[in-house]
């Protein structure tokens, strides 16, 4: 499989939400924007699909003015080169798999197939992974929600909690759950294929990096599930109202808070189940 970096470049005032998700539902990663101009947009994304003339038409058709600036493609191991690295978090060392060397110290492994969620140290997986490092509690259960690549749920792993759930809407992600699991020869991590919590009944912990606009759809039930504890990130600090007052809402009482570049976490108890 090749991954392509594609530019585009469009009209400050077509730059919108709209077209954003448009991108994100037709398989974009990773979008960022390149230039800001009073007169034009320059951003960038990655697909991992093999034909990709039809999704730029698809993107061209649906919003008419946008320019393809530049193309370019990527083996998906030279893409792994550019994306992973390593990391470490308190008592989690993460490391890609094709750094992995023989009598070496334990890493937590990560391998992509579809560069999902996680494996660029953004800093709400980090914020996360900060308040797993500091859990002292002997949890039972633990339910990933909008897990990406895993890493979350590898990391709960090894604090020795005995069933975790990983749940994530895209199905690709979950190919890649897998394959994370397989290599870190884990077997407690149970990956469900999913955008709702209904389906779980009641867990120990609860905890889901997933964008605002996740913790305010109430179809998917993420803070209406049944779980003691939470920890929630995914949220930019100017939304840090908005999110608190759904925390507030949904009976969380929030134990600590942390921020980290512009974006917000927290670790709660639900109050009322």
């Amino acid at each position: 499989m090749k991954v392509k970096i594609l530019r585009f470049k469009i009209e400050p005032h077509f730059f919108t939400k709209k077209l954003i998700s448009f991108f994100i539902l037709e398989g974009s990663k990773n979008l960022e924007i390149i230039e800001i101009t009073p007169n034009y947009v320059i951003f960038q994304c990655e697909l991992f699909i093999r034909e990709t003339k039809e999704i730029i038409d698809r993107f061209k058709k649906n919003f008419p003015t946008l320019g393809l600036v530049s193309e370019k493609e990527l083996s998906m191991e030279e893409w792994k080169r550019l994306r992973l690295s390593k990391l470490e978090v308190g008592k989690f060392k993460f490391k890609p798999i094709f750094e992995k060397q023989e009598n070496e110290e334990r890493f937590i492994y990560l391998d992509t197939l579809f560069g999902a969620f996680g494996i660029d140290n953004h800093p709400t997986t980090i914020i996360c992974l900060e308040f797993i490092d500091r859990i002292e509690k002997n949890y039972e259960t633990a339910v990933d929600f909008g897990a990406g690549n895993g890493i979350l749920s590898l990391a709960l792993s090894m604090i020795n909690i005995k069933k975790i759930i990983a749940i994530d809407i895209f199905f690709n992600y979950c190919l890649e759950i897998r394959q994370n699991c397989k290599i870190n020869k884990i077997s407690n991590i149970f990956i469900l294929n999913g955008n709702s919590m209904k389906i779980v009944k009641e867990v120990d912990l609860l905890v889901s990096n997933v964008p605002l606009s996740a913790f305010k759809d109430k179809n998917n039930s993420i803070l209406q599930s049944k779980f003691k504890e939470c920890i929630l990130s995914g949220v930019k600090i100017e939304n840090k109202d908005e999110f608190l007052e759904i925390i507030k809402t949904n009976q969380i009482e929030i134990k600590e808070f942390a921020e980290k570049e512009g974006w917000l976490g927290i670790k709660g108890v639900k109050t009322l189940s």
